[in-house]
């Protein structure tokens, strides 16, 4: 099977708080500290935490300046990335509309209704 995605990065533009900003010498879940209206929690941190996993895929899409100043600013605040943060809050809208999992070679089995 071949590799799918790409490993060395593609084109990248610059944003103003971004996503070079979020690597800090700080590592973990209360590096930045917890600002906001709560702490998040224990599952939300962990599932942001940087990880090796499997193989990623590239995913281009536009989205409002203030969704794009938002997400930038949890990469910054969680000392996460963005391809963590997007991945998460896509699989939790796919488990709330129960979408089927996909496995790890991106195939939905057909499921009995």
């Amino acid at each position: 099977m071949a590799k799918v995605g790409n490993t060395g990065g593609g084109a990248r533009r610059a944003t103003g708080g971004g996503r070079g900003a979020a690597r800090s010498g700080k590592r973990g879940p209360d590096a930045g500290g917890v600002s906001g209206s709560g702490t998040p929690s224990p599952e939300l941190t962990a599932k942001l935490e940087p990880r090796k996993g499997p193989t990623k895929v590239p995913l281009n899409t536009r989205v409002l300046a203030s969704t794009e100043a938002r997400l930038n600013w949890l990469v910054k605040d969680r000392q996460s990335t963005v391809t963590n943060v997007v991945d998460v809050a896509l699989q939790e809208f796919f488990d709330r509309y129960r979408v089927p999992p996909a496995d790890h070679d991106g195939r939905i089995a057909e499921q009995e209704s």
